[in-house]
């Protein structure tokens, strides 16, 4: 099933839609350009990771959840620090429940009982999870192979570049092949027919390895224009949309984004807040409250650009 935003956009498919933080405002980001619909679809024809680029307030990490609602997918959510091991994305390994188990001599017999599952794991394999403490495989809470065939998922891995470069390079092989060793050396693999779409976001703040640039398709998405803001307050606020307020606001964030000191100029969802202010307030443009507005809800001490009436 290909990604076509034209079409409405269906129910969220289950409850670990969200992932970590990841729902998605379907009013705030549009991703119609036939450029990122197409970087979409190469990236599920070759079951290739979608490694996206952009600035901050771009919609990079909106993308993976609105796609996987488009599709009637899961998404599973990892947003990657400086403190994120290359493992973390297949399993987590729980060392004090394991040290606790030692001081009472009840240690299960395999590593896996002592793991959790990762996104990646979950994309892959959802009907199984990492063994039970007495070795035997055991099935994820509320599924089983009886109860049909998977819907399939999504998975994020949101801001990669904040990691070490050892992980992008140990996603090498899982993303490849999709599949990988488990904890005690079972093999954990995506299923034919169900093999998920994992999206990948950057930052740009460090370069990644080109290796794992070259087993991606890339898709470099740029900060809103004042077109793009406009048509997203259109289907956003509907009724409710005031031109002359819109292309105000529109404006005064693309100064603020050209003058500001922070690496990120104000985002979609922002320049939405100070829309919604601008009418529960009954705010209109010019005056000092219209300039305390978009000081208080776009500028944010960003730097030198200051709003006036």
């Amino acid at each position: 099933m290909a990604f076509d935003p034209s079409r409405a956009l269906p129910p969220a498919p289950g409850p670990e839609f969200a992932g970590a933080g990841a729902v998605p405002d379907d009013g705030v980001y549009v991703f119609d350009d036939e450029r990122i619909v197409l970087a979409v679809n190469v990236a599920l024809a070759t079951r290739r990771p979608l490694l996206v680029f952009g600035p901050p307030g771009s919609g990079k990490s909106t993308l993976a959840p609105i796609v996987a609602r488009h599709l009637g997918r899961l998404c599973h959510t990892e947003v990657i620090t400086a403190r994120t091991e290359p493992e973390d994305l297949l399993w987590r390994f729980d060392a004090l429940r394991r040290l606790n188990d030692a001081q009472t001599r009840e240690v299960a017999p395999t590593i896996g009982a002592y793991c959790a599952s990762g996104v990646l794991w979950r994309a892959f394999d959802p009907y199984r999870t990492p063994p039970a403490r007495d070795g035997q495989p055991t099935a994820a809470p509320g599924a089983g192979r009886d109860a049909g065939p998977a819907p399939g998922s999504v998975v994020l891995i949101d801001e990669i570049d904040k990691a070490d470069p050892d992980l992008p390079n140990s996603l090498l092989v899982p993303l490849d092949t999709l599949s990988f060793p488990g904890p005690d050396g079972e093999e954990v693999r995506a299923r034919a027919g169900v093999e998920p779409l994992v999206v990948i976001t950057s930052n740009n703040e460090r370069e990644l390895p080109a290796p794992f640039v070259r087993r991606c398709i890339v898709l470099s998405l740029e900060a809103p224009d004042r077109e793009h803001l406009l048509k997203v307050a259109r289907g956003h606020l509907g009724a409710d949309y005031d031109e002359s307020t819109a292309d105000r606001v529109a404006e005064h964030l693309l100064k603020v984004a050209a003058e500001s000191e922070w690496a990120a100029g104000p985002s979609t969802a922002e320049f939405l807040d100070t829309l919604r202010a601008c009418r529960e307030l009954g705010v209109e443009p010019g005056g000092r409250t219209w300039d305390l507005v978009l000081e208080v809800a776009l500028d944010k001490g960003r730097g030198s650009a200051r709003p006036h009436g």
